[in-house]
C-alpha cells in the first residue's frame, strides 16, 4: 500500500469540503429557484388583482366626479334662485303690506270706523286717565 503524505491527507480533506460545500450550494440554489418562483407566481397574480382593483377604482372616481358635478349644479341652481328669491321679495313685501293697509283702510271707510290715529289719541288718553285714577 502506499503510504499517504500529509499533504495528500490535505488535499482529499479539502476535497471533501469542497465537495459538501456544493451540495450546500447547490441546495440553497435549488430552494432559491423555488422561492424565485413562488414570488414569480404571487407577484403575476397580485398584479391581476391590481388591474382589476385599479380598473374599479377608475370607474368609482368617474362616478363620484359626476356626482360631484352634479351636486355642484344644484348649489348653483340653489344660490341663484336665492338671488332672485331676494331681488323679488323685497318689492312683493312692500306691495304686499300697501295692499293690506289700503284694503283695512277701505273696509274702515265703508264700516265708518274712525281713523287709527284718532283712534290712538283716544285710547292714550284713557290710559293716562286711568294712571291718575289709580294714583
Amino acid at each position: 500500500m502506499a503510504t499517504m503524505t500529509t499533504s495528500d491527507v490535505l488535499a482529499v480533506v479539502a476535497a471533501t469540503v469542497v465537495v459538501a460545500l456544493v451540495a450546500v450550494l447547490a441546495t440553497v440554489l435549488v430552494m432559491l429557484a423555488r422561492t424565485l418562483r413562488t414570488l414569480r407566481e404571487t407577484v403575476e397574480i397580485l398584479q391581476d388583482e391590481a388591474v382589476v382593483l385599479l380598473d374599479e377604482t377608475r370607474t368609482y372616481v368617474g362616478e363620484a366626479a359626476d356626482e360631484i358635478d352634479r351636486v355642484e349644479r344644484l348649489v348653483t341652481s340653489a344660490e341663484r334662485l336665492g338671488d332672485a328669491k331676494r331681488a323679488i321679495a323685497t318689492p312683493v313685501v312692500k306691495a304686499m303690506a300697501f295692499g293690506t293697509g289700503v284694503s283695512r283702510a277701505a273696509q274702515r271707510m265703508r264700516e265708518g270706523e274712525p281713523s287709527r290715529s284718532s283712534r290712538s289719541s283716544r285710547s292714550s288718553r284713557g290710559a293716562r286717565n286711568r294712571r291718575r285714577s289709580a294714583s
